[in-house]
């Protein structure tokens, strides 16, 4: 009876011990993740909200350029054409994802034909990586109309991982027409207003090393399920 008691005491506490190991090895092996991210711009209106040229130029009067006025014009020109550049520092991490938002005022996208984007990239000096195509099709997705803000993202693919590791990345956006007037009907121009523009970064760092104690602990572990399995082997043979 008292051998059979102290069995079911080993197997007692290597059953209670065996989650804390587990858990304890889960955690240390996990990367240190961490997410970056910068907003340019003071996000002044909310996505599908309509809003005047006049009114924007009010709103985001004092705030840096290209992110403070209306530019070019659907109606006299030019296109709008802005580049802003982000600074956050470099990063010595892994970058596993990225992100790029924007919110644009009358773009004009999917209410006018053809393509509003003409060209958008993201560069670090004469590095340069095209985003074009992905910003069409995320803006072919709005609504598009005429002086409405709409917030458009993009995921960034890994060709431009290592532009954003310096910690200082270039993106620059141009429009091209036609527009949408006032007036019923398309425009030759087309002309914007950027709101403002976020970048998130995602990145993996090493995994935290095992504590000093935890390789002894696993030792201890598995001789106290040996010395149970032992045990309860022997009481299977006096029986």
């Amino acid at each position: 009876m008292k051998t059979k008691l102290k069995i079911a005491d080993a197997n007692k506490r290597t059953l209670l011990a065996a989650p804390m190991l587990a858990a304890a090895i889960i955690y240390s092996a996990q990367a240190n993740a961490t997410t970056i991210s910068q907003t340019l711009g003071g996000v002044d209106f909310m996505s599908g909200t309509k809003v005047g040229a006049g009114t924007f130029n009010t709103t985001s009067a004092g705030e840096p350029p290209p992110f403070n006025a209306f530019i070019g014009s659907d109606v006299s020109g030019p296109n709008f054409s802005a580049s802003w550049t982000f600074s956050y520092g470099a990063i010595a991490d892994t970058i596993t994802g990225a992100t790029l938002e924007i919110g644009l005022l009358d773009a004009d996208s999917s209410a006018a034909p053809g393509n509003t984007v003409s060209s958008y990239t993201i560069s670090v000096g004469s590095n340069v990586v095209d985003l074009t195509a992905l910003l069409n099709t995320a803006m072919e997705a709005d609504a598009g109309l005429n002086s409405y803000e709409y917030w458009d993202t993009i995921t960034l693919p890994s060709s431009a991982f290592s532009l954003l590791a310096g910690g200082m990345p270039t993106v620059s956006l141009t429009l091209q027409g036609p527009g949408l007037g006032v007036l019923p009907g398309t425009t030759t121009y087309n002309g914007a207003a950027l709101d403002f523009s976020t970048i998130t970064i995602d990145t993996v760092g090493a995994a935290t090393p095992l504590p000093a104690t935890l390789p002894l602990f696993a030792t201890g572990l598995g001789g106290l399920g040996l010395l149970g399995w032992r045990r309860k082997r022997k009481a299977r043979a006096v029986a």
